[in-house]
């Protein structure tokens, strides 16, 4: 039989065109100037997080749909050349995902977004998922197609099949924040510290993660940006990991790079706390330029004092 992959993913899938650095954004009728060449990148939570984890040596497959364009042959054949395992994404008749990135000076990000293939994306094509170590459902509000019952169910299902599984959800651009009883079925939740505010109300991040276990996640990760990252873990107290204090490139793809470092960290035996710090520098990696390789990552971590420089 066939050795299970370390990871499956299920998330969405997008060619992205960072634009910047900006000074702003330009005015109608006005021409602006970039430093750096408009090329297309492999975007989406569902397909940065699958390449992170793979630069860090963990088998990826990826759960995801792209349409039958040309834009969807160049990402599959990205993913292709990273080594992740794609034989579970679908080709839908809408036209792949694509984003265009504002990227201001320092790092902050605007976003000019086309939904495409990822609307189509349902339950059904989460009924065969792959065998696997780790089960990861990311943004889950950007895929309008799978409601939290179906999500709900994969993670049961996984779990069922002896899968450690993970959710992150993406800010809800509906509002509604609705994750049903998706929590209940979820080992490790990772949203960052907006989306923990807007789904509980609660404005502290350890008051936000006291609620998010409430509604059943077992143990609760929270982003904190360049702050570093919050843990609450079954029977464990509060806990802040620190943040790497780096001048951000582009903040793009860190929460996912985030996500999969922490899966890495966690199937390489470290405890939460731990797994944390070291996710927290393959964020701060990625802000920066690229997701890293488990080499580099290690060599950043050895080279660097958290909370400084």
């Amino acid at each position: 039989m066939k050795s299970p992959l370390d990871v499956v993913a299920v998330g969405n899938m997008v060619v992205d065109y960072p634009v910047g650095p900006l000074a702003g954004l330009p005015t109608w009728g006005t021409l602006v100037g970039v430093s750096q060449r408009m090329e297309p990148r492999v975007g989406g939570n569902g397909a940065i997080f699958s390449v992170a984890a793979r630069r860090l040596g963990l088998s990826c497959g990826l759960i995801g749909k792209v349409g039958r364009d040309s834009s969807g042959d160049w990402l599959l054949d990205r993913l292709k050349d990273e080594g992740i395992d794609t034989s579970a994404v679908r080709r839908g008749a809408r036209g792949t995902s694509s984003t265009v990135v504002l990227v201001r000076a320092d790092g902050e990000r605007a976003f000019l977004h086309y939904a495409g293939s990822n609307a189509s994306l349902k339950p059904s094509d989460l009924q065969k998922i792959p065998r696997c170590r780790w089960f990861h459902m990311s943004a889950m509000f950007l895929l309008p197609s799978l409601k939290p019952r179906a999500i709900g169910r994969a993670l049961e299902t996984a779990r069922n099949a002896g899968a450690i599984t993970s959710l992150d959800v993406a800010w809800d651009p509906t509002g509604g924040w609705d994750v049903g009883d998706c929590l209940s079925g979820v080992d490790y939740f990772i949203p960052n510290i907006d989306e923990a505010v807007a789904m509980t109300g609660k404005k502290e991040a350890v008051e936000a993660a006291r609620e998010l276990a409430r509604m059943g996640a077992r143990n609760v990760v929270i982003k904190l940006g360049p702050r570093g990252s919050l843990v609450l873990g079954e029977g464990l107290e509060p806990f802040i990991a620190p943040g790497f204090k780096v001048e951000a490139v582009d903040s793009t793809g860190a929460g996912d790079t985030f996500d999969a470092a922490f899966v890495y960290a966690i199937l390489h035996g470290m405890e939460p706390g731990r797994a944390a710090l070291l996710a927290n520098a393959a964020g701060a990696m990625r802000a920066m330029g690229d997701a890293p390789t488990e080499k580099e990552l290690l060599q950043f971590i050895r080279s660097r004092k958290t909370g400084s420089r």
